[in-house]
C-alpha cells in the first residue's frame, strides 16, 4: 500500500477504537456479548501491516482501556488488579499472531513466484522471466521504435557429458558462472537467462558500431575453456546465434521474437558452426538487397569462377591455379571479387559463397579430369578471421565424392584465422592435411603469426601479403625483411609464394631471394576455364 492510504486507515481504526472505548465509559462496562469486537480492528492491522504494527496498535488501544487513561468510578477493582493486564495481552496478541500469520503467506507467495520466474538448479531467470524482460524493454518509452536489441542464444552442445563427469550441480554452477562471465564480457547491459539445462539467452541494447567487436568477443570467449571455481577447466562446445530485432518486433510479439532466436541458435548448433549473426531489425526489403542480388546472382548463374596460373621459378611452368570469381552484374556489368567480397563478409554470406565456390569447382574439376588433365588448385575458404568447419567438411566430402587426387589441391587460410582455429576446425584442417591436402597460410606479414607460431599447425606454405611484397620494392630494409622471412620458411621446410606481381622488377627480386611461386598481373590475369593456357600448365 502507499503511505496515504497506510495514514487513513490507520486513522479510522484509531477512531473505532476511541469509539469502542468510549462506548465503555458511557455505559460503566463493555457487554460481554460485544467484548470480542475490540479484536477486529486489532487483527486488521495485523494482517495489513504485520505483527511490529499490530502490536503497537494493541499496546495503544489496551492503554486507553486501562487505569491510566480511565477514573477509577468506571473501572472495577477487579480490572485494576488482573483484568487490565489480561486486555493488554490480548489486545497485543491477536494483532502480533494476525501480523506473522501475514507475513509468512507473503513470503510464501514471494517465494512461489520468485520460483515461477527462476531456473530450478541456477537461479538464473527462466523463459517467463526474460519473456517479461522483454515486454518491460517494448514498453520503455525512452527507447524508439527503431532502438536495436541483440538476442544472444548459446547452446552448450556437451553439457550432458560435463554432467556425467562431474555431477549435476557441479554442471549447473558451471553454467551460471558461464553467465556471469558473460556478462562481464559483454557489459552491464547485457540481461541473460537460462531457457534449460544447456541454453543459455541474452539480451542487450544494441549499436550499430559495436556489431562486430560483440562477434570478434563472443566468439574468442566460445572457444576457451570455461575454468570452475576449483580451478579446473571443461570445454563446454558452445554455439551461439545472435538475432538483431528493433523495439517494434519486440512490441508487436516478444514470444516470437524469443522463438525466433532458439530457432536460429539450433540452426548454428547443427551446422557445427561456432557463431552465426542474423539481422532482422530493418524492413526485409532494405535487409535483404545485397542478399536477394546475390542469391539471384547464383541461381541465374551470374557468377562465374575464374583461375589464375602460378608462376614456378623452379621449372617456369605454371603448376597451380588459383581460385577466384567474377560476377556479371545485369546493370553495373563485370565486377570482380574484390569489389564485392566487403559485402558478402557484411551481409553474412561467407558460408553460402564458399560453398558455391567448392561446388562449382569440383564440377570444373570432374570436367578436366574427363579431358585427361589434374591441375594442382588453391581454394581460399577464410574470407574473416574464423574458418568455418561445415566449410571444411564440404570440401572433404566433395575430394571423397569425385576421387579428385587430394595432393593436387590446396586450401588457402588466412594466417590471423589459423590463429583462431577452434578445436573442431583445427581436427578437420589436420584430417585434409593427413589425406595430402597442402595448407597455405594466406596473407603472411599482415597479422600477428611468425614462421615459429605456423610451424606448430598443419601448414605446407605461406603466401607473402601484397603490402610486403610492394614495400620491398621501394625500401631496402623491407628488402632484407622479405628475404629473411623467405630463408626461413625455406629452413623451416615451407614454400613461399608471392601474390600482386604487377611488374618485372618484382618478379626479379622475387626470383632472386627464391620464392618459389608468383602470382599476378604481369604473368597472366584470372581467366575463364576456357581460356586457361594448358600448354604451360604442368
Amino acid at each position: 500500500m502507499q503511505t496515504e492510504s497506510v495514514f487513513i486507515v490507520s486513522f479510522v481504526l484509531l477512531v473505532l477504537s476511541a469509539a469502542i472505548v468510549r462506548l465503555v465509559i458511557s455505559s460503566g462496562g463493555l457487554p460481554s456479548i460485544y467484548s470480542s469486537l475490540i479484536y477486529i480492528p486489532l487483527a486488521i492491522v495485523g494482517l495489513l501491516f504485520g505483527f511490529r504494527v499490530g502490536l503497537l496498535f494493541g499496546a495503544i488501544v489496551a492503554i486507553v482501556m486501562g487505569p491510566f487513561a480511565l477514573s477509577y468510578p468506571f473501572i472495577s477493582d477487579n480490572l485494576v488488579s488482573t483484568g487490565w493486564f489480561f486486555l493488554l495481552m490480548s489486545c497485543t496478541f491477536v494483532p502480533v499472531i494476525t501480523g506473522l500469520v501475514s507475513s509468512t503467506l507473503k513470503t510464501t507467495l514471494r517465494r512461489e513466484q520468485h520460483a515461477k520466474f527462476r531456473h530450478q538448479e541456477t537461479g538464473l531467470p527462466n523463459i517467463k522471466a526474460l519473456l517479461g524482460y522483454f515486454k518491460s524493454l517494448s514498453k520503455n518509452p525512452r527507447l524508439s521504435d527503431e532502438s536495436l536489441f541483440d538476442i544472444i542464444d548459446i547452446r552448450l552442445k556437451n553439457f550432458d557429458d560435463i554432467q556425467q563427469k562431474i555431477g549435476t550441480e557441479k554442471a549447473h554452477r558451471l553454467v551460471k558462472l558461464m553467465a556471469k562471465q558473460l556478462s562481464e564480457l559483454l557489459g552491464n547491459q547485457v540481461h541473460f537467462g537460462q531457457a534449460s539445462d544447456n541454453e543459455l539467452i541474452g539480451v542487450q541494447h544494441a549499436a550499430e558500431k559495436e556489431n562486430h567487436d560483440v562477434q570478434d568477443n563472443l566468439k574468442e570467449y566460445l572457444q576457451k575453456e570455461v575454468q570452475a571455481e576449483d580451478g579446473t577447466s571443461y570445454q563446454l562446445d558452445p554455439s551461439a546465434s545472435i538475432l538483431r530485432v528493433n523495439k517494434r518486433q519486440l512490441t508487436e510479439s516478444s514470444q516470437e521474437v524469443l522463438n525466433r532466436s532458439r530457432e536460429r541458435a539450433y540452426r548454428v548448433k547443427d551446422s557445427d558452426d561456432i557463431l552465426s549473426f542474423f539481422d532482422e531489425s530493418k524492413p526485409a526489403k532494405q535487409q535483404s538487397s545485397f542478399s536477394k542480388q546475390f542469391s539471384d546472382a547464383l541461381i541465374n548463374n551470374e557468377m562465374s569462377l575464374l583461375y589464375q596460373p602460378r608462376l614456378s621459378t623452379v621449372t617456369g611452368h605454371f603448376e597451380s591455379l588459383e581460385v577466384s570469381s567474377r560476377w556479371l552484374h545485369p546493370t553495373r556489368g563485370d565486377i570482380v571479387f574484390s569489389e564485392f567480397s566487403s559485402m558478402i563478409k557484411e551481409n553474412q554470406l561467407t558460408k553460402e559463397y564458399l560453398m558455391w565456390m567448392i561446388e562449382s569447382c569440383f564440377k570444373d574439376l570432374s570436367q578436366f579430369a574427363q579431358q585427361q588433365r589434374q591441375p594442382k588448385v588453391s581454394i581460399d575458404i577464410s574470407l574473416g578471421e574464423y574458418v568455418e568447419p561445415n566449410v571444411l567438411y564440404a570440401l572433404a566430402n566433395k575430394i571423397q565424392t569425385t576421387d579428385y587426387p587430394p595432393t593436387r589441391i590446396c586450401i588457402e587460410v588466412l594466417d590471423s584465422a589459423l590463429m583462431n582455429l577452434t578445436p573442431k576446425t583445427r581436427t578437420y584442417l589436420e584430417k585434409l592435411h593427413n589425406i595430402g591436402c597442402n595448407i597455405i597460410a594466406d596473407h603472411f606479414g599482415e597479422g600477428f603469426s611468425t614462421i615459429q607460431s605456423l610451424f606448430k599447425l598443419p601448414v605446407d606454405a605461406i603466401k607473402l601479403s601484397d603490402e610486403l611484397i610492394h614495400s620491398a620494392g621501394s625500401n631496402s630494409d623491407a628488402k632484407r625483411q622479405l628475404a629473411s622471412i623467405v630463408k626461413i620458411a625455406h629452413a623451416k621446410g615451407l614454400r613461399t609464394i608471392a601474390t600482386g606481381v604487377n611488374s618485372k622488377e618484382k618478379l626479379l627480386l622475387l626470383k632472386h631471394i627464391g620464392c618459389e611461386e608468383l602470382q599476378g598481373s604481369v604473368l597472366t590475369p584470372p581467366v575463364l576455364k576456357e581460356a586457361l593456357p594448358w600448354e604451360r600448365i604442368k
